[in-house]
């Protein structure tokens, strides 16, 4: 019976960090594997610690966007199930847009409740775009 060598899929000691974080990534090699290359190697190149590093980098914004994720889903939570009932958005926004053209109209700025809306999506579609620093197509924001 003839055995036959698993060839390697990538080769990490010649490989750049970026090259050897993205075969992860993608699956084409796994992060134990590379572990065993430094155990096996007994050394720490350059290129692997980036790699490891690049990892770990990665594992975070993951774990940061899960959390993210659940703050959404938990704050939309309520307002979903009145969705699902057949609830209108509109209704539902009612008490803050009249909150809204309280709060102008007692600083002199008589607004409709339309208005009030188109307002606070410019706000923000600029708030957007100092996060991600690109512009929301089509509006137009503040300053």
């Amino acid at each position: 019976m003839e055995t036959k060598l698993k060839t390697a899929k990538i080769n990490f000691g010649v490989e750049s960090a970026e090259t050897i974080f993205n075969a992860i990534i993608h699956g084409e090699t796994t992060q134990t594997a590379l572990y065993g290359f430094i155990n096996r190697v007994g050394t720490n190149k350059r290129n692997t610690s980036k790699a490891l590093e690049l990892l770990k980098d990665h594992k975070l914004r993951l774990k940061q966007n899960a959390r993210a994720s659940r703050t959404v889903r938990t704050t939309l939570n309520p307002y979903s199930a009145e969705l699902a009932k057949g609830r209108d958005v509109m209704d539902i926004i009612q008490p803050v847009l009249s909150a809204w053209r309280l709060h102008y109209a007692k600083q002199g700025i008589g607004l409709m409740n339309d208005q009030v809306l188109i307002l606070k999506m410019v706000e923000a579609a600029a708030a957007l775009k100092k996060l991600t620093g690109e512009k929301v197509p089509d509006m137009a924001t503040a300053g």
